[in-house]
């Protein structure tokens, strides 16, 4: 059943399975870097802490760089959570691990997500290897995968941050769950601030604090609640007709310090939600093993069911019907063939300059891979400063994604408009369909 199911949902992904715009090929150039040797923080900037780009690194230096294996990594990393909740919870709860499953691998949350590669999916499997290793009472091996989530990425470490509450009766596991945190998070964080100094901080954790704001959390909580709203009913049964609660204790725990920083960190992103909607799922599956007040499990059981059921079909309606088609690079061949016929380095739009540079053997100039807007308006980048540098590097070839109507809007988040205009000119143009902001990438050849 197991097989099954992961069968059913690779392919329907790899039925669509398509590159798109988005900050994921950041990390796969980063992998080829780390695979030459470089460094984060020394050779090329990273704003996050340093699991990834070794991670990413050890996959380019088996593998290599295959388009069709980066498009369905993320998928594989949904995978592997499904086979982890199947392996660590099956014991626990019996044949109710399989609503757990369902309503994980087919919300429309996890359909959507797996379009492209973000830290969202490494970090969601080790936290839910971490999660699931405590309910099992594995704590130094629960510590071990909740430390790699939080290397991944900062908020990683959340879900584990309430649970020695559980533990304070037990000192000798508590000091197994700690000690596992601290060999596989606080040692290499040790490590890389003792090597890189105090900017290491301001790479990973303060720099975090002052970003800005990407797109509004209301709209974020809103477009979660439209899609995957059955699957949040289907808590409302367990919530108010559990009778014990201390057995699905640690989840809750976990959900609720991911509820607390999704309420006051500001700058969240949709696939922020991932590693919630996995241990929801979990919590939920936990919820409805045990007994019920004023129904029966049966009737709680069905209920809970029919509504995880109805969520995956709307979830693969509107995953299919709205979502498949969007933001996809379509003539990136065409792009990379261009690509290919000039000289030098590539500098441009995060979205699409590392995949292009990776296609067409291209080095990216300087390594500066991550030209996310949020660093200029941060001062992180300093976008005229970074003019300068290209001039004087030589640089002819930028990539930009653009809305192009009576001007070419949208410039100033890469480099001064300036520079475009008495630096560069249009050698080509590419026209993108159903982005979620721009409507086209445009080549500049620079002096």
């Amino acid at each position: 059943m197991l097989i099954f199911l992961i069968v059913v949902f690779l392919t329907l992904k790899i039925f669509v399975l398509a590159p798109h715009f988005a900050d994921g090929w950041i990390y796969f150039y980063f992998g080829k870097l780390v695979a030459d040797g470089a460094t984060p923080y020394f050779d090329f900037y990273y704003s996050s802490p340093p699991l990834i780009p070794y991670l990413m690194g050890f996959l380019h230096a088996v593998f290599g760089f295959k388009l069709n294996f980066a498009n369905l990594l993320p998928a594989l990393f949904s995978a592997a959570d499904v086979v982890l909740i199947f392996v660590l919870l099956r014991k626990k709860i019996g044949g109710f691990v399989w609503i757990a499953i369902v309503a994980y691998l087919f919300s429309f949350l996890n359909f959507a997500t797996t379009d492209y590669f973000s830290e969202a999916h490494p970090l969601t499997t080790f936290a839910l290897a971490g999660l699931l290793f405590f309910e099992n009472r594995k704590f130094f091996w629960s510590g071990i995968f909740f430390g790699f989530a939080g290397l991944t990425k900062l908020y990683g470490i959340l879900p584990a941050v309430f649970l020695p509450i559980l533990l304070f009766r037990e000192p000798k596991n508590l000091t197994r769950f700690l000690g596992g945190i601290f060999a596989s998070f606080g040692i290499p964080n040790f490590i890389f601030l003792a090597f890189v100094g105090r900017e290491y901080l301001d790479f990973i954790f303060f720099n975090h604090l002052d970003k800005t704001v990407g797109i509004q959390k209301s709209k974020i909580f809103s477009f979660f609640l439209a899609k995957d709203f059955l699957l949040l009913a289907a808590a409302a049964v367990p919530i108010f007709l559990a009778k014990n609660f201390r057995k699905f204790a640690a989840p809750l725990l976990a959900i609720g310090a991911l509820a607390i920083f999704y309420a006051f960190f500001a700058d969240i992103y949709y696939l922020y939600l991932k590693i919630f909607v996995a241990i929801f799922a979990v919590a939920l599956a936990i919820f409805i093993s045990g007994d019920f007040r004023k129904i029966s499990q049966g009737v709680a059981v069905n209920l809970i069911l029919i509504l995880v059921l109805t969520n995956s079909l709307f979830a693969l309606q509107n995953y299919f019907t709205s979502q498949t088609q969007k933001a996809r690079i379509e003539n990136l061949p065409q792009i990379v063939s261009e690509i290919k016929k000039t000289e030098g380095e590539l500098y441009g739009d995060f979205e699409i300059t590392p995949l292009v540079a990776l296609l067409s053997g291209k080095n990216i100039f300087k390594n500066y891979v991550d030209t996310n807007e949020k660093f200029i308006n941060l001062g992180i980048i300093d976008s005229q400063k970074r003019a300068e540098e290209l001039r004087a590097g030589g640089v002819r070839t930028i990539l930009t994604k653009n809305i192009v109507g009576e001007k070419i809007y949208g410039l100033e988040t890469l480099l001064p408009e300036k520079f475009f205009s008495e630096n560069c000119v249009i050698q080509k143009s590419f026209p993108i369909k159903n982005d979620y902001e721009d409507n086209a990438v445009i080549l500049w050849s620079c002096e």
